[in-house]
């Protein structure tokens, strides 16, 4: 299998753009082991919160890698879907629910994958075989400890497969202009557990599942109690405007919030019924933890911040006017899915690769027609600028609302 492929950087660098640039406020990159060699084999293994998301925010920040990602197999079944998610070196995964028929093309997806390996290429997926909306890891399956192994013994342990973990953190699953953290931790070699597996398969199989799953929880944010998620999560953004790194802040509360049930679980029921109240009230008013949470402007400031709204409004309502039909279309479609965890993953191929090049150049088409080249030429620069400005405006204007609303 071609393991490098010219139209694969072409195709990703397009999209990234749209993802880390457009998509989101901010993607931050965190301990990505850059001193490995290309040709090292590597397994990447993360957290599975975010459906497509999670496989594009690797798939598009691991440097020069092209790596091969495992994903459920109903994703394929649209042509369009199969053919672009193929295109990013995607694989099918077939689950029981898909069918005993469809399950026996595992065998093939799982020796084009220890293939990939063996070659010195990169596969990444989800031990969790899943997806959650919650910050939550799940039990982690062991196909691909069993893929792991069979390219090392296939090979007389000289493969030199690495698996490297890592924690995928969102601070709104489903939202754009949000922040999206890959928190990887350091690799470790599957011929370490040689010995181990030579003695007892079935038990270094539970042994080095169990190491990734440790791994990636604590690269991620996890919370145990799951009848309290969303009150935890709105304490955990409370951190999220504080100094210091943003993982490391919500993490360390999480931390602290486990504790404080471990040791005295009287008070953390009294925390978590003040803290739903508090966080119900202030969602009636429409405002978010993290604009709570953080340090409170002052009223002069407040009012600079206003003016300089206001004077660029005429910009960010060009922006908006400009591209309010390629960005509603999307929602339109994605409200119709049984699935509303896969709405992101949905608007963003929407985004790059239909709704904005298609109704942009028509709108540059009939600017075109009504006046001239240069003209046309000057109305298509200003387009992506402004449509990014007035997405972010509208972020500032939320944020400074929000602000007026808590003096």
């Amino acid at each position: 299998m071609k393991q490098k492929s010219l139209f694969y950087n072409l195709l990703r660098s397009y999209v990234r753009f749209w993802h880390n640039v457009i998509f989101y406020r901010k993607v931050e990159i965190r301990n990505y082991p850059k001193d490995l060699p290309s040709n090292t084999p590597l397994l990447i293994v993360t957290n599975h919160q975010n459906t497509l998301m999670d496989a594009l925010a690797v798939v598009l920040n691991v440097g020069a890698r092209q790596p091969y990602f495992l994903t459920r197999a109903d994703l394929f079944k649209k042509d369009f879907v199969r053919k672009l998610l193929m295109s990013l070196k995607m694989l099918p995964v077939y689950r029981l629910r898909d069918g005993m028929d469809e399950m026996q093309q595992n065998d093939e997806i799982f020796q084009t994958c220890v293939n990939i390996l063996s070659n010195g290429g990169t596969l990444a997926a989800f031990p969790e075989g899943n997806h959650g909306v919650q910050y939550h890891l799940r039990p982690f399956k062991k196909g691909l400890a069993r893929i792991a192994f069979k390219a090392e013994t296939e090979h007389n342990w000289n493969v030199n497969l690495q698996i490297l973990p890592c924690g995928l953190y969102y601070t709104h699953c489903q939202k754009m202009g949000e922040r999206l953290i890959l928190n990887f931790g350091e690799p470790f070699k599957v011929r370490d557990f040689r010995a181990e597996y030579e003695q007892n398969q079935p038990r270094t199989l539970t042994q080095i599942t169990r190491r990734m799953s440790d791994d990636i929880k604590s690269l991620m944010l996890h919370f145990d109690d799951l009848p309290n998620h969303d009150t935890l999560k709105w304490l955990t953004d409370l951190e999220l405007r504080k100094e210091g790194d943003t993982i490391t802040n919500v993490r360390r509360k999480a931390n602290e919030l486990a504790q404080l049930r471990q040791q005295d679980i009287t008070a953390y029921d009294r925390l978590m019924a003040e803290t739903t109240a508090k966080r119900e009230d202030l969602a009636q008013q429409g405002i978010e933890a993290e604009i709570y949470g953080q340090p409170q402007p002052s009223v002069s400031l407040l009012i600079i911040n206003t003016l300089a709204l206001l004077l660029t409004s005429p910009i960010a309502f060009y922006g908006w006017i400009n591209s309010v039909i390629p960005y509603s279309i999307p929602f339109i479609f994605t409200k119709k899915l049984k699935d509303q965890q896969f709405s992101s993953a949905f608007r963003i191929v929407f985004f790059a690769l239909i709704t904005f090049p298609f109704i942009w150049l028509i709108q540059i088409g009939i600017v075109w027609g009504m006046t001239e080249a240069k003209t046309a030429a000057l109305y298509a620069l200003t387009l992506p600028f402004t449509g990014h400005f007035a997405h972010r405006w509208a972020r500032w204007w939320s944020t400074t609302v929000q602000q007026w609303k808590l003096r």
